[in-house]
């Protein structure tokens, strides 16, 4: 392949190279993947860039700091919102928290809300735009509750809103800073700063790096002009729309979110708020099959809390058919279509049976299926996806969306609060990326299945490969699910799971292979992880009950040619195999 797709080995760096705002990061071994759960410092030190609700950005960690020496009062820390309805939600589950792991603790938690200039004339509109924070600051002891509201939500600022609102605000801040430290004493700060107060910044005070993304926008023709965000959001929104069905989807019932995370936990808020008050306080949910680990966090922190299906398969649906018919209801069922990392895909038809009967709400995450190869609207409430993923490709912009089934029996409810509750915080540069990496979403999307089923017939002629996970070969039950609900012209998706008969096998396999290798999935480059040990390396034995196996090596296949893709992968495979045979 050119030498330009060649991807770094470097511990730390971001996936793509030299990505100011990259999705995904270099973890070239699997040892530096365990270093980093455990927190190395040969691995940690390095860390320039990470999966953005994990690792939180450089110019975030700057933003907190100038804040945090501008305002902050002895011994507290801070983390930043885009809204003060959101940050209130923070603060909220900081003093729940804290209150559960110490009853007679009464943390003090407050709110900063924030705004740079708008622009001061119609010249300005195209490079500037107001931007809103809201901070939260708290006592330092509780930064892991407080990090916990951040990564689980998905509700944090943006790197882009962070960037933006150092270039505009840096100097403001560094004076407040400045004034702070040689003041004999401390002022009150107001509550907000003016709006109509202009930063004396200028481009030139930018540091290198802002001057150098800047430089590399304008050279390839994709500078950011700021009065196309809220057109980009129409389209976003009905390009969305025209993925499922009219007859029960229009942009009207799109929901744009800074995060996949973040439309997940709206769609929770949502159903919460659409119960009845006693049904809410006491009714657990259901989380259907093994998830991505945020999802079952946050069944388990908001609400009354969960009852896991991990293995998300016919059993255990009779299973709470039979939990059901006894009289216990529940509030909702959350399931994937199909699941990460395993590839199980649930009998989604019978969810929906059973929830017409029972009076459940069903949210159906199908980021990894994706809207062009299964049509899923028609059997749930919700539908939620991560934008991040395939719809953008690129691996430089975070996103999610919401959507809601017009045609299902609990619209009017979600609806109706929707227009009461939503925000738009997405924000608007992370909106024009999106909107401009999505528009071959559909071409991109053929490509990687194609690509996906060449590389599978690989995978199942290893004898060194114990198990695939795919969703034409995970087992008959689980493709005869996907296959009733799979487009006329859709495939199978771009992620697959393998597992190793060894783990010496299966380290020399990703060790070997000269591939991208990081968190995330639906780049339109190849991306390998351990995901096993990257999402669960402190609970190995307890996911291991549900099929998630040590020696698991996750692929997120690409657009590569496929010819060269397959190159590599055997050259890594015969790799681990003349190690094995040693």
């Amino acid at each position: 392949m050119p030498s330009a797709n060649v991807p770094s080995q470097a511990i730390g760096a971001p996936i793509p190279n030299n990505t100011p705002h990259a999705v995904s990061v270099t973890l070239p071994t699997w040892e530096a993947t365990v270093g980093y759960e455990e927190g190395e410092d040969w691995v940690v030190t390095k860390m320039n860039s990470g999966y953005p609700r994990f690792f939180i950005h450089n110019d975030i960690q700057q933003l907190c700091k100038l804040l945090e020496s501008s305002y902050a009062r002895e011994n507290e820390k801070c983390f930043i919102f885009p809204t003060y309805n959101i940050a209130k939600r923070c603060r909220a589950f900081i003093k729940e928290k804290a209150k559960t792991m110490n009853p007679s603790l009464e943390p003090a938690v407050r709110i900063l809300q924030l705004s740079t200039p708008s622009p001061a004339n119609s010249d300005e509109e195209s490079t500037k735009i107001e931007a809103n924070i809201a901070v939260v600051f708290f006592p330092s002891e509780l930064f892991s509750l407080a990090k916990q509201y951040w990564q689980h939500t998905g509700e944090g600022i943006s790197s882009r809103l962070g960037e933006y609102f150092l270039s505009e605000m840096k100097t403001k801040l560094q004076a407040e800073s400045n004034n702070r430290s040689s003041s004999s004493t401390t002022s009150s700060h107001s509550p907000r700063t003016s709006r109509s107060s202009r930063s004396s910044i200028s481009l030139s005070n930018m540091n290198n790096k802002q001057e150098s993304a800047t430089f590399i926008e304008e050279r390839f023709g994709r500078n950011l002009d700021l009065r196309f965000a809220k057109d980009a959001k129409i389209i976003l929104r009905e390009r969305l729309a025209s993925e499922y069905d009219h007859e029960y989807v229009d942009k009207d019932n799109v929901y744009l979110y800074p995060s996949g995370m973040a439309a997940i936990f709206n769609a929770h808020r949502a159903v919460l708020a659409c119960s009845d008050d006693q049904d809410s306080k006491t009714l657990k949910s259901v989380c259907f099959g093994f998830p991505y680990v945020d999802t079952l966090n946050i069944l388990r922190k908001w609400g009354a809390g969960v009852h896991f299906y991990g293995f998300g398969d016919d059993e255990s649906l009779d299973d709470l058919e039979l939990r059901l018919e006894s009289g216990e209801r529940i509030l909702s069922l959350f399931c994937e279509f199909p699941s990460n990392p395993l590839l199980k895909t649930p009998d989604i038809i019978r969810i929906k049976q059973l929830s017409d009967k029972f009076g459940f709400y069903v949210v159906v995450d199908d980021t990894v299926g994706n809207s062009r190869n299964v049509n899923v609207i028609p059997y749930c409430d919700i539908v939620v996806s991560s934008l991040t993923k395939i719809f953008s490709g690129d691996s430089n912009v975070m996103a999610g969306c919401m959507v809601l089934n017009k045609k299902g029996k609990n619209y009017e409810k979600l609806k109706t609060f929707m227009d009461e509750d939503y925000e738009d915080f997405f924000w608007a540069q992370d909106a024009i990326y999106l909107e401009r990496n999505s528009r071959d979403y559909q071409d991109r999307s053929s490509v990687m299945n194609k690509n996906a089923e060449a590389v599978l017939k690989l995978f199942l002629n290893s004898p060194l490969i114990s198990k695939v996970f795919y969703p034409s070969v995970t087992s008959l039950e689980s493709k005869k699910h996907y296959d009733i609900v799979k487009r006329e012209n859709g495939g199978y998706g771009a992620l697959m799971s393998i597992v190793f008969k060894d783990q010496i096998d299966a380290i020399c396999f990703f060790n070997t292979i000269k591939l991208s290798k990081g968190p995330s999935l639906g780049t339109n480059f190849t991306l390998v992880c351990p995901y096993s040990i990257l999402a669960h390396f402190k609970e190995l034995d307890e996911v291991s009950k549900w099929g998630v196996d040590p020696n698991l090596v996750r692929l997120s296949i690409g657009m590569e040619k496929t010819e060269d893709l397959i190159s590599l992968i055997d050259e890594a495979l015969k790799a681990a195999q003349e190690q094995h045979e040693v």
